[in-house]
């Protein structure tokens, strides 16, 4: 059996959970943690804590160990003190001194964090203009993930790029919670990366929430595209941004959505955009894909070589 992705991996565990209990959604991650490519903070973060919501304190703490000792992970003091899950542990003196740890390397990532990017551009052509898609990664999340899903498209005429947002949540885990201040980072990978050489074209992109700032960036005029691609896009405010679709029309930008059906999440929004797009008649491809959860379909990268054709034909 083919080992879950770790957007996969999460929800199922979240699922599990949900319907069969704290104990069942532990062994569940357990058995596949080290199989699985990922942010592994995270997975330990999901399974001290199913372990302690579980009744089993000294397995929990043993886990956090391995995460804030070993390991040199953090996690949020804020999210340490209000998670609920953890409430059995609060009484050892261990897990107090591993939430002092986390507070002070949280203060200090966070001082330190800012933007990065990385451009992944291979050899071309001096003859040949190249493409470029730039795309961002989703909540508690890194280029690192985005990567693996979106490199299939980089080649001699494809570059790539990949802004990392400077709001860090925990180890390795960035947000975009700040929209704005997301946006600005976004303009500013932008203009850094169309200045190191002239495109044939522009493609901006995301995954859920990644996929929200880059749909309000485009609506705000703070990057110019050719086209966008949207994989399960989180746009909870998207009916305050319904008078803005006409920018996309008249500079001729289309749009490529995909959304699983079962994405509870961001389905709905989805569809709403959908609707607005169709409404002032922008050019757009909607993909509704079969038996997907919040994440991308397994055959992302062919929907990626479609969505380039489409949005980057005349």
């Amino acid at each position: 059996m083919k080992s879950p992705t770790y957007t996969e991996l999460l929800n199922t565990t979240l699922a599990i959970y949900a319907d069969h209990g704290s104990l069942e959604a532990y062994h569940y991650i357990t058995k596949h943690a080290a199989e699985t490519e990922g942010l592994q903070a995270q997975i330990y973060n999901f399974r001290y804590s199913l372990a302690a919501a579980s009744g089993l304190a000294d397995l929990a703490l043993n886990i956090m160990k391995e995460a804030v000792i070993e390991r040199q992970y953090w996690y949020s003091w804020e999210y340490l003190q209000e998670d609920e899950d953890l409430d059995p542990l609060r009484k050892y003196p261990e897990f107090l001194d591993m939430l002092r740890i986390c507070k002070e390397r949280e203060k200090r990532a966070k001082a330190e964090a800012k933007p990065e990017l990385k451009v992944i551009a291979k050899a071309s052509s001096e003859r040949q203009r190249r493409n470029l898609v730039i795309t961002l990664h989703g909540d508690q999340e890194n280029n690192e993930i985005t990567e693996k899903y979106w490199n299939s498209i980089t080649s001699n005429t494809y570059s790539l790029a990949l802004p990392q947002s400077s709001q860090v949540e925990f180890s390795d885990g960035y947000s975009w919670h700040n929209a704005e201040k997301g946006m600005a980072e976004l303009q500013q990978h932008y203009q850094q990366v169309i200045s190191i050489e002239d495109y044939e074209s522009i493609i901006v992109g995301g995954f859920s929430a990644g996929a929200g700032i880059v749909l309000k960036a485009l609506l705000n005029g703070q990057v110019e595209a050719d086209g966008f691609i949207l994989a399960s896009p989180w746009l909870s405010e998207i009916e305050t941004w319904k008078n803005k679709f006409a920018l996309l029309k008249e500079k001729g930008i289309k749009g490529y959505i995909i959304c699983g059906d079962q994405d509870s999440d961001c389905l709905e929004h989805a569809e709403k955009l959908i609707d607005l797009l169709t409404a002032d008649s922008i050019p757009h491809q909607f993909h509704k894909i079969p038996h997907v959860d919040h994440d991308y379909p397994k055959d992302f990268g062919v929907h990626l070589t479609d969505a380039l054709t489409y949005l980057t034909e005349a």
